[in-house]
């Protein structure tokens, strides 16, 4: 297992800048697999990583139609399998086809399709946090898949720290992010700085 990288996100706002703080490390091929609650902020999340590679026009969720395409710098498929009621009803869309080597590939509910998805992915993990005052707040994980990965998430993590603390009118004094190692043969985790 790879490491893991955790953030608190505290509006919609600072979870388009996530996602926009990502964009400067994707490249054609890349796939991008989130999961999370109904209202998680998965769509939040790509309209940032959309305008941040150039996406214009408006970014909306694809609940009902599966499939949007974006152009920016790079062409973005973004599907949302939400309303697929099968596995089988996924293979018969041939959902293998909109892995288009020249586009970024973001899937929405992306645990539904995950035995289809390529060996090297990120799969980003995204729900509201336990505090009950906090209704904007989002714990997000991203669960790097590959080497290539880690290092991008990594490099994401520089960028997002600089733009959320530009965005917060109380800006932190360390890092709002969690790096957790890869799972020891006891199977404990370990945090790191």
């Amino acid at each position: 297992m790879q490491r893991s990288l955790s953030v608190v996100t505290r509006s919609p706002e600072e979870t388009r800048i996530l996602g926009a703080s990502l964009a400067p490390v994707l490249l054609p091929g890349d796939v991008i697999s989130l999961s999370g609650d109904l209202g998680a902020g998965k769509t939040v999340f790509v309209q940032g990583l959309a305008t941040a590679l150039g996406v214009t026009g408006r970014v909306t969720s694809p609940t009902f139609t599966i499939l949007h395409e974006y152009e920016g710098r790079y062409p973005i498929m973004h599907l949302d399998v939400y309303r697929l009621d099968s596995f089988q009803e996924i293979l018969d869309l041939g959902f293998e086809e909109f892995f288009d080597p020249r586009a970024v590939v973001v899937i929405e509910w992306g645990e539904a399709v995950e035995q289809l998805l390529p060996r090297r992915y990120l799969r980003i993990e995204m729900r509201r946090t336990e505090d009950p005052e906090a209704d904007d707040d989002r714990l997000i994980v991203f669960k790097p898949r590959g080497e290539d990965w880690v290092r991008k998430v990594l490099s994401m993590r520089d960028t997002a720290e600089a733009l959320l603390d530009a965005a917060s009118p109380d800006p932190s004094t360390g890092s709002r992010f969690e790096v957790t190692s890869p799972t020891r043969d006891d199977g404990s985790t370990r945090k790191e700085a």
